[in-house]
This record gives structure tokens, sequence and C-alpha cells, in this order.
């Protein structure tokens, strides 16, 4: 039996008339991932209540400031992202402890930390950093909600060391469907396909209108069949927020693979060598994870995670997970979180028994320690198989010098990745499915390229305020 559609905005409950049959105008605020890929924040916001959908840390769209050697200071790291431009100014959002500063500036951000007297909710599509980065520095009193899945996979991040502690614990589990009320807005999120755990998509309902929003999204995975079904929820929406990173590029990539065809790339790469191997793979993608480690066992090989890597699948209840021993250098937040791995059942190996056999391994790198390579006994059948992991590609500060290494090193690069991000056609397909009023398009260096026939697309710009349902708009089905 298909799920209830979603609800008309003229319907009952949230989206009530209020004093003589009037309704207020819901407008939509868009905070981030304007013609860069990440960083997406939509505020919805009636006279009665505000929805924060996603609060990541903003993606700099030209000179990035506070790049390697410059670090954020840490008791001022919003302070200075906002005096920077590089974060939301939206009142009553963050904590005022986190807007404390002094010079020029100081008093416009000590503005921001009066409260509001709306109730604030925010809803988490994901848990990744461009969707979650400034979830630290909220304000107590802002509600956070998430799926049950993301939870975990913050709690497991928190424990390996690899994200801010606490934030885990303020998040509220919102199980798929169940509408939760915030004055005269409702939200329900609804699981879609992507390259962590716990993604979804969301639906926002308001007195004028109803919004869909994506999230990060993809058709390919798994047949994309949490997509579809939030897409068939999401029908007849009067706006849709689609992300669109995969119309980002020139000449427009193909569709993705899918993670079968991940796996047989890998399993074929290793089959083909007897040297030592090397990989990047994405710690947070722990069903990829789970591929690979299986993939590597056909082949007659163990793969070995970084600790950082291994506390966390060990904790999300992958098997298999094999990490260093101590005789393998690594920094001290590898090694704790190495530790923690091996206390949840993971298993340990040695540079002794890698030197012995270099064919029978396959080694995840440490994005933050290349030089730690220059332990390890590759031939000159070794490669770098590339699948989604960092250094993730030329638009990251990282990638100039992971080549250098590359070639000093001799190692070819293996493509066997897959991107969690919808192709060009498929983000085509996921607009005509919904057929919304109108089309709000972000998360993409090209969102205009977006263009489905009868269906208007939005590019908005920063902090301007969009109407939800101008005129006379449509109800969602």
């Amino acid at each position: 039996m298909s799920a209830a559609p979603a609800p008309r905005p003229d319907t009952e409950g949230p989206g009530e008339a209020g004093p003589e049959g009037t309704r207020a105008a819901t407008t939509l605020e868009v905070h981030g991932g304007v013609r860069v890929i990440g960083g997406t924040k939509v505020l919805v916001s009636t006279p009665r209540a505000r929805v924060l959908l996603d609060i990541g840390e903003d993606i700099p769209s030209g000179v990035d400031l506070l790049r390697d050697p410059t670090r954020s200071r840490p008791r001022q790291a919003l302070a200075d992202a906002l005096r920077l431009g590089a974060a939301p100014r939206i009142p009553g959002l963050f904590d005022p402890r986190a807007l404390e500063a002094v010079g020029p500036g100081a008093e416009q951000l000590r503005v921001l930390a009066d409260p509001d007297p709306r109730p604030t909710l925010v809803v988490l599509s994901h848990a990744h950093i461009d969707h979650d980065g400034l979830l630290p520095h909220l304000r107590e009193d802002v509600r956070v909600l998430a799926h049950a899945d993301t939870i975990a996979l913050h709690r497991a991040l928190e424990e390996a060391g690899a994200t801010a502690p606490g934030t885990a614990d303020r998040l509220e589990p919102l199980a798929e469907g169940t509408e939760v009320v915030v004055g005269d807005l409702s939200v329900r999120i609804h699981r879609v396909d992507h390259d962590v755990r716990g993604a979804v998509g969301t639906l926002v309902r308001a007195p004028d209108g109803v919004l869909a929003y994506t999230g990060d999204i993809n058709l390919h995975r798994d047949g994309g069949t949490h997509t579809r079904a939030f897409l068939e929820q999401a029908h007849g929406a009067d706006v849709l927020v689609a992300e669109t990173t995969m119309l980002s590029f020139d000449p427009l990539p193909e569709e993705p693979r899918s993670e079968d065809e991940v796996a047989r790339i890998v399993a074929e790469t290793l089959a083909g060598s007897t040297d030592l191997m090397l990989l990047s793979a994405y710690e947070r993608d722990v069903d990829r994870a789970a591929r690979l480690i299986r993939a590597a066992t056909q082949a007659g090989r163990t793969l070995v995670w970084p600790g950082v890597h291994a506390a966390v699948l060990a904790a999300l209840g992958i098997g298999g997970v094999v990490t260093w021993d101590p005789t393998r250098p690594q920094g001290r937040r590898q090694r704790r979180a190495g530790e923690l791995a091996v206390s949840r059942g993971a298993r340990t190996t040695g540079l002794a028994e890698v030197a012995a056999a270099p064919g029978r391994f396959l080694v995840q790198i440490d994005p933050r320690d290349f030089a730690s390579l220059l332990d390890l006994p590759l031939g000159e059948g070794s490669a770098w198989i590339h699948s989604q992991g960092e250094p993730l590609g030329p638009f990251m500060p990282d990638w100039p010098l992971w080549q250098d290494w590359l070639e000093h090193l001799g190692l070819a690069t293996i493509p066997a990745g897959s991107s969690g991000h919808a192709g060009p056609a498929a983000l085509h397909e996921i607009v005509g499915a919904v057929a919304p009023g109108r089309v709000i398009a972000l998360h993409g260096f090209h969102p205009e390229r977006l263009q489905v026939e009868g269906i208007p697309t939005l590019l908005p710009e920063i902090d301007v305020s969009i109407p939800l349902r101008p005129g006379a708009g449509r109800s969602a089905r």
C-alpha cells in the first residue's frame, strides 16, 4: 500500500487560518549553498515559528581566508566566520557565548545574540559537515531533529574524536513519517538514498503551502528505493529545494555507478596486482566500507583502516574491521581511536605482517598524514584506489599536495567510486516526479542547469526573502 500523500496546505491543524480567516505569508531565506557545492541552509519563517533546514559549514565561493596555514581560533571560530561572511547572520540562532568578539563588527554580532520570540526548529538532512558543521554553535534552546541513524553516526564520530564532542546528545530522533509541529509549521522527514545512513528529505507544511527539501539525494544507490518513496510524498509541493551537485562540471558527468559496480572494479584491481594496494574510502559511508572489506577478503587481502576509520566502523556494527597495532606509528588521535576499535571487536595487524606479504593487504590511507606512506612496502604494481574518500578531488585544497605524493611514490590512480549525489539525468527526473510549483536550485556551481519544462527554476541570493507561495499557488497532493 502506498504511503499517505503530503497533506494539503488548506487543511486543519498547523496550517489553520489566523484572525479573521487570513493566512500569514511564509517566507524562505537561503543562507548557504548558492553557487557552491555544500553549505545549504534554508530558513522557513512565519510570524509564529521558524524551521531551519540544515546548519552546515559554509563552503568558500571565493578566496578562503582560513585555509592552511591559517586556522580558525577555537573560541572565536563562529565570530570569525560571521565577520568573514562565512556563516549565516540569523538572529536568535547561535549561542551568545559563541558570538563574543572585540573590535570592528563586534556590536553587530551581539545583536545576533538577542533571542527570537518564535520557536526555532533545526532539521538535519544527514551527517556531513557541510550540512551539520555549525551544530556546536547553536543556542541551547534550539531543538535539532535528525534520523536515528544520523544520531548514531554522530555518536560514533564523537567517540572516535572525529567531530566536536557533545553534538549527538542534543540531537532528537525523528521517526520517518512522524509529524512535528512548531508554531504554525509542521515537519516530516522521509529517508532518501545518499552515501551515509540516515539521510532524509524533508517536507515543511506552512499555513500557505508546502516546501520539499531534497537534502543530498540520488536514484542509483540500491535502486533509489527510499528516494522514490520521498518523491511520492513530495509530489505537488509548492516549492522544491533541490541540490544540483552533479550539474557543476564540464563536461557533465555520466550517471554514477552502482555499488555493485564499485565493488567489481575494486575486486578486479586487487586481483590484478601482487603488490600492496592503497585505498581512499569514506568512513561515514559504512555500507560501502562493508562492501570493500568483503571485496578485499574475496581477493585474499586484509583491508587495514587507520584508527579513526576503524572506530567509526566498529561502533556502527561493521564486521571484519582491522586496524594497526602499536608497531605502526600513528598520531595520538589515531592511536586512541584504534584502541577504541579494538575494544569493540576490531582485529589488529602490524608493519611486519604487511612487509612479509604486501600482496595480501589493502591499506586505507590516513588523509591527514601522507608522510606515513613512507613506512609501507610499496612496489611497482602498487596503486591508489580512489573510492570517494579523502583527498576528494581537484576542488579540495589538499588535492595538489596529494598529487605530488602520488608522483613521488609512482602510484597510479584507479577511480573506483560513485557519487552520493544524483546524476544530471536523475536530477531532472527528481524534479519531474515532484512536479512542484517552483524549484529553488542550490548546492552546485551551475544551478541554472536544472531546467524542467513547465516548472520555473529560481536561483536565489543569500539572505533574500522569497515567498513560499506567491499569488495563487498550488497545493500539495
